[in-house]
């Protein structure tokens, strides 16, 4: 029987549901190259596996064409081996228009015929001028995605001050809302440098214990 696979396709974007057929075999973990309903061929991550029967119309993305292979290991290092070109050319056409945009980040889908640009705005960026360039440059589909500070700590990485990788770029798959009063709840020291993350926003992981000493705070 076939069955639907949560697939995490981009750091940023929220897992979407595929179709896998019985003849592919595929595990919770492991990479595959996926077709995407208006026909591009992409690849991501197996996130979660579930018996087709045991959803109601499931809202499809596409299909799961195969298991990752040593031979798509080595499109994908290669697309990804282009990065920095497209980077210094999308940087030098957002200069001349003058865009008030920090570009972030860029990537390629598996057949090359899309590249997704992502980038950093406080406010709405006119940038129809600049695809149309890019396109022409490129000769593919160009998409720009609009990030928040926290997706950017997540498609760079890094460690945290705990002294281990960030949890955004390691598991967190969406960013709850962190407080101040999870700060006070904790009776932590208001020193930005030790509750801010590396982008700039509140540590998430004061959101793991939050309910504990909220529990805790009433017993007293």
């Amino acid at each position: 029987m076939d069955r639907i696979a949560e697939i995490e396709t981009r750091k940023t974007e929220k897992s979407q549901q595929f179709r896998v057929g019985h003849e592919i075999e595929l595990k919770k973990g492991d990479f595959c190259i996926i077709e995407l309903t208006q026909g591009t061929i992409d690849y991501g991550k197996v996130y979660n596996l579930t018996e087709a029967k045991t959803l109601l119309k499931p809202t499809l993305s596409g299909k799961v064409i195969r298991k990752l292979t040593d031979k798509d290991a080595e499109t994908i290092r290669d697309n990804n081996s282009r990065k920095k070109e497209c980077l210094e050319i999308c940087k030098g056409k957002i200069t001349a228009y003058k865009l008030p945009m920090k570009l972030i980040d860029a990537e390629y889908s598996y057949d090359k015929t899309r590249i997704t640009f992502y980038y950093f705005s406080e406010e709405r960026v006119d940038f129809r001028n600049l695809v149309k360039e890019l396109a022409k440059i490129f000769n593919c589909r160009i998409e720009m995605r609009q990030i928040g500070l926290r997706d950017e700590a997540k498609i760079k990485g890094g460690c945290g001050i705990c002294g281990y990788p960030l949890c955004c770029s390691q598991f967190l798959k969406k960013f709850d809302s962190v407080t101040m009063r999870m700060v006070k709840n904790q009776q932590l020291p208001l020193d930005i440098n030790k509750i801010t993350g590396q982008c700039g926003r509140l540590l998430c992981c004061l959101g793991y214990e939050d309910e504990m000493y909220k529990k805790d705070k009433m017993k007293k």
